[in-house]
Parts: C-alpha cells; sequence; structure tokens
C-alpha cells in the first residue's frame, strides 16, 4: 500500500480528500449538523497516545480519525489535547499559529488495511475500497500524525 501525493479519484470524492480546512466544518456548512464522538483516547502502546474519532452528521459517521503522538508530547507541545474531549481536533490544528501541516498523503482504504479491518470491527465498513489520507502535523518540533478514512455515508448524502 503506497502513500500518494495526489488522489486519483474524481469529482466529489477528490473534494473532500483534498480538502485543506477543517473537515469538521465543511461537513457542517454541507449538512447543517455535525458531532465529533470519541471512540478511544488513551495509551496505544508505551510510547504512543492515540486518539480515535467518528465524525457525524445526522447520526451516520462521515469520517473516522485517528490521531497518534509521543505520549512525552501529550505533557508539553501537545498538551492542549488533554481537554479536547467530545470537539474537534480542529479546533486545534486551524486555530493555533504555532501548528502547521508538514505533509498530507493519500491512498486507498482496502480490506488488508489494519484501518478498514478496526472500522468494520465496529460496524462502520462495507465491503468496498475507500480513501484515507494521512498528514503530519508540527507543534513547536513534536509530531502529531492524523489518518482520517473518509467512509460511504460522505458520498452518499446527496
Amino acid at each position: 500500500m503506497i502513500w500518494l501525493e495526489s488522489p486519483t479519484v474524481k469529482g466529489q470524492a477528490f473534494s473532500w480528500l483534498t480538502e485543506e480546512g477543517s473537515l469538521t466544518e465543511r461537513i457542517k456548512r454541507e449538512f447543517n449538523d455535525v458531532k465529533v464522538d470519541v471512540i478511544y483516547e488513551g495509551l496505544a502502546s508505551e510510547t504512543d497516545y492515540m486518539r480515535e474519532v467518528l465524525i457525524k452528521s445526522n447520526a451516520k459517521p462521515m469520517i473516522f480519525a485517528n490521531t497518534r503522538l509521543n505520549i512525552n508530547d501529550l505533557q508539553d507541545a501537545w498538551e492542549c489535547l488533554k481537554t479536547l474531549g467530545e470537539q474537534s481536533l480542529a479546533n486545534i490544528l486551524f486555530k493555533d499559529p504555532e501548528i502547521y501541516r508538514r505533509s498530507l498523503l493519500y491512498r486507498a482504504c482496502e480490506p488488508e488495511d489494519i484501518f478498514y479491518t478496526h472500522l468494520k470491527s465496529l460496524g462502520h465498513m462495507e465491503e468496498e475500497i475507500l480513501w484515507m489520507r494521512q498528514s503530519e502535523w508540527e507543534r513547536y518540533g513534536k509530531i502529531l500524525l492524523l489518518t482520517e478514512v473518509f467512509l460511504p455515508n460522505l458520498f452518499n448524502q446527496r
């Protein structure tokens, strides 16, 4: 599974995948309703902190987001994550001038992918190929990795 610098899709899917701003805000604009449900927040390993959320609109899951960073960075550069609760990560990423996106890559989320398997176990994955993107964000030299999987409901709303 190779990460691409540009997705090989067109139309509405391309527009969502390449969105430069907050996906949560765009969902709110386009569907008039958005809710962030935290699935998990805590240790992913001895060294990694992880936060998983479903971004929903009208009670339908639209985007699955996985955030990972070094647990030590949660004590300084990314301490702001501790008080996020049910808020969107975008409330930090797009409002803090000390944060910037270092990279943005794309690929298909296929059945052999760990995110596909995880979403299927949560009941949010159909037997289809979806797209995902991964971005690195930096604050005070410390990196946060954000992976977003675009779920079928996002493209089947209209």
